[in-house]
């Protein structure tokens, strides 16, 4: 009995309808279905095209290379991978070495046959065009955010004590207050354990802003150099904070005690 296998793939960055391989599984297994194939193993991933090392892609191509299918069923050329090598060498385990056709669903060629040489040809046309197309689209992600950041935008995480909103940013006053709050306790001498355990601002978080002179001045004076957090403070009335006599010994004293006890 001949014995076919289906590979599908869904990618984190793709569109939440195509976020489900139901699709994909269904539409493949009509088509080996029709063609005669009813023992049919399924190779179901999620992960970038990008990566040619999936563990799914890796465990179907060492299965081919083994013998154990007699055809290949997918939906796009794009499904194997967006870099024109690894999806090459996968049509060519196929065609060249174990002669087995890969069946396509949906893309602009419905096969690639062992018998004819062209739709291997036509097929890694496709992978390459897959790839320019990947590679464009990161292109215009990229200008995208260069230009989002040039209108003002925040197109990272935003800073604690801060929110997005149309993808400006906006403040958390709560938040922005308690580490604030937090702060002017660590300079006021005590412990950070004691203040991450009674805030729920991790050690971590304290001491990463004690160390930066910019996220110290952001939380203690509310001021900043960065134009979008300092457009984002502008409306809103936030007090600096009250420094304790001898600030500047006390947080030498504070980064110095944070540096020896970090491992080596």
């Amino acid at each position: 009995m001949p014995t076919g296998a289906i590979y599908a793939r869904v990618s984190t960055d793709e569109t939440d309808d195509l976020q489900d391989p139901s699709r994909q599984l269904h539409d493949c297994r009509e088509r080996l279905e029709d063609a005669g194939i009813d023992d049919i193993d399924i190779y179901s991933e999620r992960g970038s095209g990008s990566d040619g090392d999936r563990e799914g892609l890796q465990k179907l191509l060492t299965a081919v290379k083994d013998g154990q299918y007699d055809c290949i069923c997918m939906s796009e050329i794009s499904r194997l991978a967006r870099r024109t090598a690894v999806a090459a060498e996968f049509i060519d385990v196929c065609i060249e070495d174990q002669k087995i056709p890969i069946y396509i669903t949906d893309d602009m060629i419905d096969a690639i046959d062992p018998d004819n040489p062209m739709s291997s040809f036509f097929a890694k046309q496709l992978a390459l065009w897959y790839e320019e197309e990947r590679k464009q689209t990161i292109r215009r992600i990229k200008s995208g955010i260069k230009q989002a950041q040039r209108s003002g935008k925040w197109t990272s995480r935003p800073p604690m004590g801060f929110t997005t909103d149309d993808g400006y940013l906006v403040p958390d006053i709560e938040e922005f207050l308690q580490i604030q709050a937090a702060i002017e306790r660590v300079l006021d001498g005590e412990s950070r354990y004691s203040v991450a355990q009674s805030t729920g601002i991790s050690r971590r978080t304290l001491s990463r802003i004690l160390n930066d002179d910019d996220r110290l001045r952001l939380y203690v004076d509310a001021n900043t150099n960065d134009d979008r957090v300092a457009a984002a403070l502008a409306g809103e009335d936030i007090d600096p904070v009250d420094l304790p006599e001898g600030f500047e010994e006390r947080i030498r004293a504070v980064v110095r005690d944070e540096t020896e006890q970090m491992p080596d």
